[in-house]
């Protein structure tokens, strides 16, 4: 379930026992919907890192709010909402619509809720387009963003700069990020003033 290990950014260690409830309680809930490693998404991104942004062959999906958003995300990734219909989230990423079996679709959040109710909903608009055979897969990143933090792997800001933190959605939730780590629009607000 867990990778332990180093990345280019560090030691990566198995994530603690609320984190591994928390990945178990979204995958009951979502049993359909596919999940992917952080290792396994590292290494995607690392493999196309080659490619043109629109090659289409890894679309990463932000499914968090923009206040989330704004704080830190992973390289490459587009933000959707979570609530939106599939027409508007096929909308707001273009290459949806014309992706195949070949790419890699993954949705992510804080931790895996807000992400696998994308997945979900785009999986079974593209089952029911009558694409199936060169239809993609959608996966959710398992443990989502606080894991990918958790375990030191590239973030960005909202200007494209690295970072470390990220936002932790609530008082409940952040418990599962690292203390170091977190940091709140409210953070980011008081430091600019």
């Amino acid at each position: 379930m867990t990778d332990s290990g180093s990345t280019e950014e560090g030691t990566v260690s198995s994530p603690g026992i609320g984190m591994r409830l928390c990945i178990a309680g979204i995958s009951a809930k979502f049993p359909s919907v596919p999940n992917i490693s952080t290792a396994d998404l590292a290494q995607l991104m690392k493999n196309s890192s080659g490619q043109s942004a629109d090659s289409g062959k890894l679309v990463i999906l932000d499914t968090r709010p923009e206040e989330e958003y704004s704080i830190s995300r992973i390289p490459g990734a587009t933000r959707v909402d979570y609530t939106d219909e599939v027409n508007n989230i096929l909308e707001a990423v273009p290459q949806l619509a014309s992706i195949d079996s070949e790419t890699k679709v993954v949705c992510y959040c804080s931790v895996g809720y807000r992400s696998s109710l994308v997945a979900d909903k785009l999986n079974k608009f593209f089952e029911n387009s009558g694409a199936a055979p060169t239809q993609p897969k959608v996966t959710n990143l398992e443990g989502s963003l606080f894991k990918w933090a958790n375990e030191n792997r590239p973030l960005v800001d909202e200007k494209g700069e690295r970072t470390v933190y990220a936002h932790p959605y609530n008082a409940v939730y952040g418990k599962l990020l690292n203390s170091e780590l977190r940091k709140s629009f409210h953070d980011n607000k008081d430091a600019k003033m």
